[in-house]
């Protein structure tokens, strides 16, 4: 199996000046990745909340089955002639 080489992506650093800023750059970086990390967690949360997901999972469910119903309705009332119609 063949090794691929990785690229140097600390060229930039020439000085412990430089290895400390670097070090601060990751450290920042790290800190808003963890940040928008749980920004998401806070947002699956806000949706995944009962209260909020039980109304648009039934509001999913629903929907077909009222389409479905009121397509009944109106084949019962007007004859299959008003679907042909509307078609």
């Amino acid at each position: 199996m063949k090794k691929h080489k990785r690229k140097a992506h600390y060229r930039h650093i020439r000085n412990y000046k430089d290895l400390r800023a670097e070090k601060m750059h990751l450290a920042y970086k790290a800190k808003y990745n963890e940040k928008q990390l749980e920004l998401r967690l806070l947002e699956i949360g806000y949706y995944l909340h009962p209260i909020r997901l039980l109304p648009s999972l039934v509001t999913e469910w629903a929907q077909p089955m009222l389409i479905e119903l009121k397509n009944r309705i109106t084949e019962y009332f007007f004859g299959k002639s008003k679907k042909r119609h509307s078609e």
